[in-house]
């Protein structure tokens, strides 16, 4: 029977960024993914510069995304009917825009070249439960014991069903199609990812992100309450959105299929856990829910929960309070920002419903507040 200090479930950010963080303490860290690498991911791949700034600290370089192919973002752009747009500058901190296939596979290397075992191929069927405890995970072959556990295998996380809690598709969850596509015509802003808010996606939006390799993420977010409420499917969505802006995608092109995902939404407490578990990224439900954004999220709670797991490991175990000293952190730097946000959207939404985005003082208050980082926990502004 294998034992380890601690037992990671996914070698995506959070996984990756958990791994290390422990491993750097000292920990002795086996990381189970059941893809094989390289493998691709649904995703906006949309990375923001706080998410690369810990991108650089994990993979040790100045130049962080060096040899993986991705787009350069400056500058972030709200566009609303009509066409009126407000603008927000990363100055010398820029974004990036990185296919996962990429990302994933980089994280992963560098992960290894610091000292946690990856197994991929292996499916984690469940957790082994001691008198209230976590104490190890149960895959197809065998059970693996460990200290502690960190689940950052996304939506439907084991760590779900070891807690007890349901699969919300309320509010608490949001939904996304997203498609590569060729021959994008360029907008008025260069090396800016585009959010469309618009009337046919309430508490949601449209995007068009900078191409890499040829290729544009775009795609359509909305959450999951106003998504059931219409009926239309995802694909309606992103049709009527691409037809609604012939002048960026008249003569483009789908290449390959269009992808589905969920993305569960930050909200307070959260989902951080029990003694001798962790949750982080999506299986913590850390998805910000005003940009859909998750890969900051991600990265950040991972290398908190690494942290916390080998720091209590070094002393009294993971338990009860070494659970909610991590589910503090994670509220403050990500589900009370969340929390203010999801009321944005809500705002956002009577705005676009009533027609006030057309009022030049509504679009100046919501300039001032799309130029401040006041409720921005993932990116820096110029």
């Amino acid at each position: 029977m294998d034992r380890f200090d601690l037992v990671v479930v996914g070698a995506g950010p959070a996984g990756c960024a958990a791994a290390v963080a422990a491993a750097r303490a000292g920990a002795r860290v086996l990381v189970l993914d059941r893809a094989r690498f390289p493998r691709p991911k649904t995703c906006g791949d949309a990375i923001s510069n706080r998410a690369a700034e810990i991108v650089a600290d994990l993979v040790r370089d100045t130049e962080p995304l060096r040899g993986v192919p991705h787009a350069r973002v400056d500058t972030g752009v709200a566009i609303f009917p009509g066409g009126a747009s407000i603008v927000r500058d990363f100055g010398a901190h820029p974004g990036f825009i990185v296919p996962r296939l990429g990302l994933d596979d980089h994280l992963r290397r560098a992960m290894q070249a610091q000292g946690p075992e990856l197994r991929e191929g292996v499916a984690v069927r469940g957790l082994v439960e001691e008198h209230g405890r976590i104490v190890g995970v149960q895959t197809e072959a065998a059970v693996i014991r460990a200290g502690a556990i960190i689940a950052a295998d996304g939506p439907g996380s084991v760590g779900w069903t070891a807690l007890g809690v349901p699969y919300h598709r309320d509010r608490r969850l949001a939904v996304a199609l997203t498609a590569s596509m060729q021959d994008v015509r360029p907008g008025p802003h260069r090396a800016a990812n585009e959010h469309y808010f618009e009337p046919g996606l309430r508490a949601g939006y449209g995007w068009i992100f900078p191409p890499v390799e040829g290729l544009a993420n775009v795609g359509v977010y909305q959450r999951a309450d106003r998504f059931h409420a219409h009926g239309r499917s995802l694909r309606q969505l992103f049709d009527a959105f691409v037809t609604a802006h012939p002048e960026r995608f008249d003569g483009a092109r789908v290449v390959g299929k269009t992808r589905v995902w969920a993305l569960p939404l930050a909200t307070l407490p959260g989902l951080p856990g029990m003694p001798g578990l962790l949750l982080a990224g999506d299986a913590g439900r850390y998805v910000d829910p005003l940009a859909g954004e998750g890969i900051w999220q991600a990265l950040h709670s991972g290398r908190l929960a690494g942290q916390a797991a080998a720091a209590a490991l070094a002393g009294a175990g993971l338990g009860r309070a070494a659970v909610d000293a991590y589910r503090r952190r994670c509220a403050l730097d990500i589900g009370l920002p969340s929390v203010a946000r999801m009321g944005v959207q809500d705002a956002m939404d009577v705005i676009l419903a009533t027609g006030l985005h057309r009022q030049a003082w509504v679009r100046a208050v919501l300039g001032r507040g799309y130029g401040s980082e006041r409720l921005e926990a993932s990116k820096r502004l110029r």
